[in-house]
């Protein structure tokens, strides 16, 4: 399996002919194509399709499978064939350390309710997944980014990391008008906002005193945006919205700044290795499959069609 940042490459190289112009309702599998002369059967394609989490495809006959999806697993059963012989040919292995290592990892990762156990693939896919991994770090291993070039690119994409101004807000919602100018009236004669959002919000923040999450203007629902005109403490009038009827308090707003270089280097680092590894692995592919010709079986054309036309 191609690594989830790499999926998105374009098809390039493949070589398709043109489709006919029907589809044949269930008919016969087997072979679907080959690469290089070397079957790809429908059941390699409903295994890298439970390779990749399309579970449903695998008990469904393969006439009956969308282009779209049926394509994106013929480009995912080609990729890992290709990286699958590279790794061979350089004599890549997963040792059983590094399966164990990947399947604690991946149980942390799934983070499981109380009511359920964490998902882990069996053995032989978490070691294909690695092998395919250590095979596409070989083919485009990352790269050093220099401090020079990461600054460049925080200056050059400084609208990326503004953070806008956000209201720091507490809410009472309740169901009927009625309930809104009551608690209005109790709040003008001197009563704590926080108490009465503990005692008659119906939100779940009312347990916090009302207190929401810090946003932005244009995150909330309309009538919340009447906030960023209001004073710290001020209250707003009653206001109406699919949830019911608020009043809003506004603690404070915090004002629009852009995010430090040194906040968010790390991030741009990794991105800026992901897009070279991506346009590398990319490279290799296509002059792999220069050498490695996929031919889709005429019956097959119109399903397996990277533009499904």
């Amino acid at each position: 399996m191609i690594p989830r940042n790499f999926r998105h490459l374009l098809f390039a190289g493949l070589i398709f002919l043109l489709p006919s112009c029907h589809r044949v309702n269930h008919s016969p599998e087997g072979v679907v194509a080959t690469l290089s002369g070397k079957p790809i059967s429908s059941t390699d394609l409903r295994e890298t399709a439970r390779f990749i989490g399309l579970d449903n495809l695998t008990t469904r006959p393969l006439d009956t499978w969308s282009p779209v999806l049926a394509s994106l697993v013929l480009r995912e059963t080609v990729y890992d064939r290709l990286l699958e012989e590279r790794a061979e040919k350089i004599g890549l292995e997963v040792t059983p350390e590094e399966v164990d290592e990947e399947r604690k990892r991946l149980a942390k990762r799934s983070a499981p309710s109380s009511s359920r156990s964490p998902y882990v693939p069996p053995d032989s896919l978490v070691r294909r997944k690695l092998l395919l991994e250590k095979a596409a770090k070989e083919v485009a291993p990352a790269h050093e980014v220099t401090l020079k070039e990461l600054k460049a690119v925080y200056k050059r994409n400084l609208v990326h990391f503004t953070v806008p101004e956000r209201a720091v807000v507490k809410d009472i919602v309740v169901r009927s008008e009625e309930e809104g100018k009551a608690i209005l009236a109790a709040l003008a004669a001197g009563n704590s906002f926080s108490a009465l959002a503990k005692a008659k919000s119906l939100s779940p923040e009312g347990k916090k005193g009302g207190l929401l999450p810090p946003f932005a203007m244009g995150e909330m629902p309309a009538p919340f945006n009447r906030v960023f005109s209001m004073k710290p403490g001020e209250v707003s009038p009653l206001i109406s919205s699919p949830y019911g009827y608020h009043i809003l308090k506004l603690v404070s707003l915090m004002p629009a700044h852009v995010r430090s270089f040194s906040n968010v280097k790390a991030s741009i680092r990794k991105r800026m290795i992901r897009k070279i590894r991506k346009k590398e692995l990319g490279d290799w592919i296509s002059k792999e499959l220069q050498q490695h010709p996929l031919i889709i079986l005429p019956r097959y054309r119109p399903l397996l069609s990277v533009n499904g036309s």
